[in-house]
C-alpha cells in the first residue's frame, strides 16, 4: 500500500514539474497578466500541498497493530486475529495478557521458519476490550 502511494506521489511530482516547463521562449519585455500570476500561485501551492502529502506517509508511524481474542495455547498464550482469523502465538511483553480476554496489541507479525506457527512479538498492550465474545457454534 506504501509503495503504491509512493509511486503515485513520485509520477504526481513528475507530471507536476513536466507540467510548469514552458515550451515557448521566455521574452525579457513581456509582463505576466493577472492569470499568469493567479497560476504560479496555483502552481506554488500545489506543489506545496504535494511535498506536505510526501513527508506525512514519510514521517508517519506505520499502524502495526492486531485486536483479538487471547487464550490459553500449548506453547503459552496465543490470539485469533479478527481481521483475519489467524492464530498467532504470543511473545514479548506479554505479562498484562490474560486468556479470554478481547486486547489490542502492538507489535511484529513474525514467521521464520514453516514448521514454527505464526508470532506475533508484543511491544505494547494497547487495550484490553473485556471479555471474548463466544462465536455461535456452526451446523
Amino acid at each position: 500500500m506504501i509503495a503504491r502511494l509512493r509511486k503515485l506521489f513520485a509520477n504526481l511530482m513528475i507530471c507536476a514539474l513536466l507540467w510548469t516547463v514552458q515550451t515557448k521562449p521566455a521574452m525579457a519585455n513581456s509582463i505576466p497578466t493577472k492569470s499568469d500570476e493567479v497560476w504560479i500561485v496555483v502552481g506554488v501551492l500545489a506543489i506545496g500541498a504535494a511535498i506536505g502529502v510526501g513527508v506525512y506517509l514519510a514521517v508517519r508511524p506505520h499502524s502495526r497493530g492486531i485486536t483479538g481474542c487471547a487464550s490459553s495455547g500449548p506453547n503459552g498464550l496465543q490470539l485469533v486475529s479478527e481481521s483475519d482469523q489467524q492464530t498467532y502465538a504470543l511473545t514479548g511483553v506479554v505479562g498484562g495478557i490474560q486468556s479470554g480476554e478481547r486486547i489490542r496489541l502492538s507489535g511484529k507479525k513474525r514467521k521464520e521458519y514453516a514448521a514454527v506457527p505464526r508470532q506475533f512479538l508484543v511491544e505494547k498492550l494497547n487495550k484490553d476490550l473485556g471479555p471474548c465474545t463466544a462465536a455461535p457454534a456452526g451446523p
